[in-house]
C-alpha cells in the first residue's frame, strides 16, 4: 500500500482507489488520500459488455447524482458534480434492491453497458 500511495504522489494524484475481487470479479473498491486514509469503501457488483468501447473523454467528465450518500465521489475523483449533463458523465442513481446503480454515458451521449452496482456503503473509519 506504501508503494501505491507513493506511485501516486509521484505521478501528483491527490486519491488513490484499490479495487478488490473475489474469483476475479470486483467486489469491493476503496477510496484513500494520497496520506492514506480511507475516504470511501464500496462493496459492489459489475456488469458489463466486453466488447463495448468506452468512448469517455475522462478530462470532460462529470457526475450526475441521484444518491446524497455519494455525492463524495465528486470530490474524491475530481470531478464537477452537475444537475444535468448531455454526454460525458456518471450516472448515480437509486434503485430498490440497490443502494445505488453507477452508469456511464459516453461523449456521443450512448449509455454505455458497463454497470457498477453499489450493494453497501461502509462505515469508514482513520485509526
Amino acid at each position: 500500500m506504501r508503494e501505491l500511495l507513493l506511485k501516486a504522489l509521484e505521478l501528483e494524484e491527490i486519491n488513490l482507489a484499490v479495487v478488490n475481487e473475489i474469483k476475479g470479479n470486483p467486489s469491493k473498491i476503496t477510496f484513500y488520500s494520497n496520506k492514506g486514509e480511507v475516504l470511501l469503501a464500496i462493496l459492489i457488483s459489475v456488469s458489463l459488455d466486453n466488447n463495448e468501447k468506452l468512448n469517455m473523454a475522462p478530462s470532460q467528465l462529470k457526475i450526475v447524482s441521484g444518491v446524497e450518500r455519494l455525492n463524495v465521489l465528486s470530490d474524491i475523483l475530481g470531478l464537477p458534480l452537475v444537475d444535468i449533463a448531455e454526454d460525458n458523465f456518471i450516472v448515480i442513481s437509486k434503485v430498490d434492491d440497490l443502494i445505488a446503480k453507477i452508469g456511464f454515458i459516453n461523449k456521443f451521449g450512448d449509455k454505455l453497458n458497463l454497470q457498477i452496482n453499489v450493494k453497501k456503503i461502509l462505515e469508514v473509519t482513520n485509526d
